[in-house]
């Protein structure tokens, strides 16, 4: 995936890769990082690790406040009776 000129595309970049990774795709990123030239298989290795750590903890985080909102909205309706 390298322009005619011999340069990374944008979305190959190291940079780009890692706020892609980040904030943007998640895990749905890694074709990315595994297309992108500019990473070593080692440092691809980790960063598939850490963005799977990454994305597990975002997850659970998500569960843990839908679960203190739906109790704090089962608390307000018995609290409305």
């Amino acid at each position: 995936m390298r322009k005619e000129d011999g340069k990374v595309r944008w979305y190959l970049r190291p940079t780009s890769v890692i706020l892609l990774l980040f904030f943007v795709l998640g895990p749905f990123g890694l074709p990315l990082l595994y297309r992108s030239p500019k990473f070593s298989k080692t440092l691809k290795t980790v960063l598939t690790a850490v963005v799977i750590i990454y994305t597990s903890y975002l997850v659970f985080a998500t569960l843990e406040i839908g679960r203190g909102l739906y109790k704090s909205i089962e608390e307000l309706q018995r609290s409305l009776e």
